[in-house]
């Protein structure tokens, strides 16, 4: 009985050593779901960071690996639920990290990518997770030039802008989105 107790727990303890020993690292973990990404792989990249979430919560990054999920599940898997679910666990669990300021980032390298849809929904993300914030009178301005300047869709920007106008009659961006709102669509004039 004691041989077989013993043999038992040299087993198990095996089984444990070879479990830690091919634990990845999360330097490994973020770089397979970059790849992941790459290949356009998503579920595979969300394992990937829920990975490195549960085995290095004390790393940096952890918080990282819960934005870029979020955006996974926002921009590539279009679940919107998850998407806020992981960022709000990531509010909680890292509040020094400044989701707000990643999003506004990404939103303008999306425009600049020529990806003006995706930038929206980054902008809309803003409006709804940061209704206290104050920047969210500049997401709702860019929101209706992204329409107006970069999709040409001058009845969503025109609706945009007006609202915008009555929201925040005090906003130093007031003046411009008078001035779009006036101006959409037209020809720039060329001076001689």
């Amino acid at each position: 009985m004691k041989k077989q107790i013993m043999i038992i727990s040299i087993i198990l303890g095996m089984a444990v050593l070879l479990n830690s020993c091919s634990k990845k690292t999360e330097q490994v973990l973020f770089q397979e779901a970059q790849k992941a990404l790459e290949e356009n792989k998503f579920e595979s990249a969300v394992k990937n960071f829920e990975q490195i979430i549960r085995y290095y919560p004390g790393s940096q990054n952890a918080s990282t690996a819960y934005y870029n999920m979020g955006m996974v599940y926002l921009i590539h898997l279009n679940d919107q639920d998850k998407a806020e679910n992981t960022w709000n666990r990531l509010r909680q669990k890292y509040p020094q990290f400044d989701l707000e300021k990643e999003f506004f980032g990404y939103a303008q390298k999306l425009q600049d990518e020529g990806k003006p849809e995706l930038a929206i929904k980054l902008y809309d993300e803003i409006l709804k997770l940061f209704p206290e914030s104050k920047n969210k009178e500049k997401a709702f301005f860019l929101k209706g030039f992204v329409y107006s300047e970069e999709l040409e869709d001058y009845n969503k920007a025109g609706e945009i802008y007006k609202k915008f106008i009555e929201e925040y009659p005090q906003s130093e961006l007031k003046d411009d989105a008078e001035y779009l709102l006036e101006n959409m669509g037209k020809e720039p004039v060329l001076e001689k």
